[in-house]
């Protein structure tokens, strides 16, 4: 059910952009939610302030379809720590229940990058100003919030290229290879729902991954699937995969 109204209410914004002509968004979106949207329009994209962002929200319309360009309703904030004593505890989940308490609804939050002077937040334009006036706590830290134009680099996730072999792209057996997993570990993590495919939980071991699938496994992390990587003399195929350290 919570399936359904969500895509009854992805239609209604995708038919209100093609009716009038006019860009049309949709609140922040997780990545199963952006999986499902992506999964039934074609002509959707995603936007979340950062290429690496996960939280994104649904954009209908294009400059090509629409003939001119907007940018999306996203500002980027940087909430800076006052009191350095206690700024390196502040965890993900201060900064969003503070941000929260101020009667701002989760959709309307993308993702928090933290580090030692502070944290981004990436927030619908509409509660900026809010957010900009009202935040000045987070836990027992003072803290002051300013406009950004960008989210840093440093925040890009760390990957790694890993070659592994195996009988074939099998989810299961590309999680084996590539975490150092047994088969029956393997198979179990997808056998409980522990494992998404680009968003979408998948209890099929056996499914065949494409190139440039997005993987992860709940306690072990997220990968790329890069595809075929060649093969051995002894005729063994090689993949590639993009782990996320």
């Amino acid at each position: 059910m919570e399936n359904e109204v969500f895509l009854k209410r992805m239609d209604e914004l995708e038919s209100r952009s093609y009716s009038r002509g006019v860009y049309v968004y949709s609140p922040f979106l997780t990545p199963t939610e952006q999986s499902e949207a992506s999964g039934r329009f074609k002509s959707v994209s995603f936007y979340g302030g950062a290429d690496f962002a996960e939280r994104k929200i649904a954009v209908f319309g294009s400059e090509e379809s629409l003939g001119y360009y907007e940018k999306p309703p996203i500002s980027l904030l940087f909430v800076k720590t006052e009191g350095v004593k206690f700024s390196s505890e502040l965890s993900h989940r201060d900064y969003l229940g503070s941000i929260l308490n101020l009667g701002i609804e989760r959709e309307r939050i993308g993702d928090i990058f933290i580090n030692e002077e502070g944290a981004y937040i990436v927030a619908d334009e509409k509660v900026s100003d809010l957010i900009k006036r009202e935040l000045v706590r987070v836990g027992k830290t003072s803290v002051k919030v300013e406009e950004v134009e960008e989210i840093p680099e440093d925040f890009r996730p760390k990957t790694t290229e890993k070659k592994i072999s195996a009988n074939s792209c099998r989810l299961d057996a590309i999680l084996c290879r590539a975490y150092d997993l047994s088969r029956e570990t393997g198979s179990s993590l997808c056998e409980k729902g522990f494992v998404a495919v680009n968003g979408k939980q998948t209890i099929n071991g056996a499914k065949f991954l494409k190139e440039g699938d997005v993987v992860t496994a709940r306690g072990y992390g997220k990968l790329v699937f890069n595809g075929d990587d060649g093969k051995s003399k002894k005729g063994k195929t090689f993949f590639n995969v993009l782990i996320y350290k």
